[in-house]
């Protein structure tokens, strides 16, 4: 991977009428060729920093470098060396073929007219949309739609692009199609960079090189999703699937230092279920020691506070909720 910066903002921030601070002081730096992940609550700036980005929006102070081009000084550069992708897109002639818009957009973008015509058909193939190619844009379901939009993005072939929520309104299957042909072909063969935004965690777990969480327009943490799960507390919360008298392991375990809780979730015929939350990972053989103690035996156990994206966001932002992206 290229390791020099193709994204890389200094102070980056909006400010609307009324003093409205959408974005305070972001400084980020991306590396071409990055899968990189933009999350955050509701409002905290995610969309408004892809616009500034794209010239689409006026920074009110800071700067930002996109493939080495200023945002404010060389908007039409910066332009013509990215691809956006937005929700909802309604940018298409309705009456006119996904070919003709196709071709009316590589025009827009400079492409050669001895190029349109094959770009045009690769990019209606890396979506699956050749069988559409004559079709009308109106006659397409809203995924494919949103397909077409992502082969909009790409008939110039940028070397960046701009992701916001692109599999919206897309069945699971279109979604995983989708984001297997981001990961595998635009980053991983093309070596493309990929700014992605999502509202949904799951979509950038095991997805994103790395994520920028943001709240109220600041930058909270970044990094890989491992590193940011390392920064996170070593607390730990353990589902136990015991064999036993469950009052008397359960006393066992309130009398460990370093277990915080203990709560019964199930109970069977010979077996109840426990989460057992420890202060550390450490004090997990404690836990089992206490079973023991308590004549029982453990039939199952598991982690279940995983060092997943929720998690991380929640403790980031300090925010309680999975996060509807603005």
């Amino acid at each position: 991977m290229d390791k020099r910066p193709i994204i890389e903002t200094r102070n980056l921030s909006k400010t609307y009428r009324g003093n409205v601070q959408a974005v305070r002081d972001v400084s980020l730096s991306v590396v071409a060729g990055e899968l990189f992940g933009l999350f955050g609550p509701n409002g905290a700036g995610k969309s408004t920093i892809v616009r500034m980005l794209s010239t689409l929006l006026a920074p009110s102070g800071g700067t930002a470098v996109v493939n080495g081009y200023d945002v404010t000084q060389q908007e039409i550069q910066v332009r013509a060396s990215i691809g956006l992708v937005t929700a909802d897109e309604r940018s298409f002639y309705g009456r006119l073929t996904c070919t003709q818009n196709l071709h009316f957009y590589a025009a827009m973008q400079n492409v050669p007219r001895r190029q349109i015509a094959a770009r045009t058909q690769t990019v209606l193939e890396l979506f699956g949309l050749a069988h559409k190619a004559d079709a009308r844009v109106q006659s397409l379901s809203t995924g494919q739609m949103q397909r077409l939009n992502m082969a909009r993005a790409l008939i110039h072939d940028p070397p960046l692009l701009f992701l916001d929520e692109p599999t919206k309104s897309m069945d699971v299957q279109t979604s995983d199609f989708v984001k297997a042909l981001i990961k595998e072909e635009l980053v991983g063969r093309q070596g493309k960079t990929v700014l992605f935004i999502s509202h949904e965690l799951y979509e950038m777990d095991n997805f994103c090189d790395r994520v920028v969480i943001l709240a109220e327009g600041q930058v909270q943490a970044v990094g890989t999703p491992a590193e940011l799960g390392a920064l996170l507390p070593r607390r730990a919360v353990y589902r136990v699937v015991v064999e036993g008298d469950a009052a008397v392991i359960e006393r066992q375990w309130l009398a460990i230092p370093g277990i915080e809780g203990v709560t019964a979730v199930s109970q069977g015929a010979a077996t109840t279920a426990f989460d057992v939350t420890l202060a550390d990972e450490s004090v997990w053989l404690a836990v089992m020691q206490g079973v023991v103690e308590g004549n029982g035996r453990i039939e199952t156990y598991r982690r279940v506070d995983d060092a997943s994206l929720r998690r991380i966001v929640e403790h980031f932002s300090g925010d309680r909720r999975s996060g509807i992206g603005d």
